[in-house]
């Protein structure tokens, strides 16, 4: 779709329900331009992307000063295409302008060519090929979950059903006690509670979408499973009695939205139980210039989608009436409006190392600040 096709103006567009004057429409709207000029190749965001853990301690710096080298790290992750999915059908809703549902119907038909015929999708990284993994291909699944919602197009929810079937056949799940989690590749592995959060909430949706209450099939168990997962803080451990640290309040962050829309939809009292809990550790995730703090023991470096995260996952919690947490959010929400540059794009991290930055723009992680940016404007309707 030609990017001429968007109007991003701050004129009125027949049907908005939402003023254009609002600061997170605004910004996400600039945001979502950036996202077109830079990364929409006509089916999907395509870019670099700061995974892997060479890239993360060291290549990824040379790259951002280096940003007049042609690189070619350009990859088409699954988990970007879900958000931008979500993404512009919100902006349809909020703007009233039909045009952002072209970029739904691209990329949902894009997710399909390149499922394979065992329901489940390539890992976008080279190296990770022969590997299915449970965020990347659960993203996809929401990804033509909304879109179905949309168009009521029966592909995108057969496509949804054949992932389902692959990833409780195929990949299935670790024990521990009464409850469950699943594995977080396609071979067993250590148990990883923030993919529990994730396949929850497709589960539910899928059941949802189908009336078939079959897909809830294991959602009970990994409800089980998450209190063994839960420190007395209300941390969810990163790695079950292994790792508990890594990126605290980032993962805590995403599991809290998760969990979230599955209490919403199913009124499950013991994801509120949960859910209280992780509120209050996170609102120790705001530092007083507004940024997410890096993990449990230091404030930096500052990574920009983090911020956006807890912002919205801490506007949710005062939502959902579990204590007044809409001043930290909204502490976090001006840092974010802070950070983002002229043409509408976001570095991805500062302070690194005390003195480096990576201002390169990563498709994925700003796919994901354009989403919480719009539950912004959602919120302020």
């Amino acid at each position: 779709m030609p990017l001429e096709a968007i109007d991003t103006s701050d004129k009125n567009v027949a049907g908005t329900r939402q003023p254009l004057g609002n600061d997170g429409l605004m910004a996400a709207e600039r945001l979502h331009r950036h996202l077109l000029e830079r990364h929409w190749d006509g089916h999907a965001l395509v870019g670099p992307d700061p995974v892997g853990k060479i890239n993360w301690r060291i290549t990824r710096f040379l790259r951002s000063y280096l940003s007049f080298v042609p690189w070619r790290d350009r990859y088409t992750f699954l988990q970007a295409q879900g958000y931008w999915i979500k993404s512009n059908l919100e902006l349809c809703e909020l703007t009233g302008n039909d045009s952002y549902l072209e970029f739904v119907r691209s990329t949902a038909d894009h997710i399909l060519r390149i499922q394979r015929p065992d329901g489940s999708w390539n890992y976008s990284l080279p190296e990770r090929r022969h590997l299915v993994g449970i965020p990347e291909c659960m993203w996809a699944g929401l990804g033509l979950l909304a879109a179905h919602q949309q168009f009521g197009d029966e592909r995108y929810l057969e496509a949804a059903r054949n992932w389902y079937r692959y990833h409780v056949n195929e990949m299935g799940f670790v024990t521990y006690e009464d409850g469950h989690v699943p594995n977080y590749y396609n071979r067993p592995g250590a148990i990883i509670p923030n993919v529990a959060a994730l396949t929850m909430r497709f589960s539910i949706e899928l059941s949802r979408a189908t009336d078939d209450t079959a897909y809830l099939n294991n959602v009970d168990k990994m409800v089980r499973f998450l209190p063994h997962g839960q420190r007395s803080n209300g941390e969810i451990e990163y790695v079950f009695q292994m790792r508990p640290h890594f990126q605290c309040f980032q993962y805590n962050a995403y599991e809290f939205l998760d969990l979230a829309s599955s209490y919403e939809y199913t009124g499950d009292e013991r994801l509120l139980v949960l859910l209280d809990k992780m509120a209050r550790y996170l609102s120790g995730g705001v530092t007083e210039r507004g940024s997410c703090r890096y993990d449990c023991h230091q404030e930096r470096p500052e990574v920009n989608y983090w911020s956006a995260a807890i912002a919205d996952a801490l506007h949710k919690a005062h939502e959902l009436q579990l204590g007044d947490y809409l001043g930290l959010s909204e502490r976090a929400y001006r840092y974010l409006l802070s950070r983002q540059n002229p043409d509408g794009s976001f570095a991805f991290s500062t302070h690194n190392y005390r003195v480096l930055r990576d201002s390169r723009s990563y498709p994925r992680t700003s796919v994901m600040i354009l989403k919480h940016l719009l539950a912004r404007a959602f919120a302020n309707r």
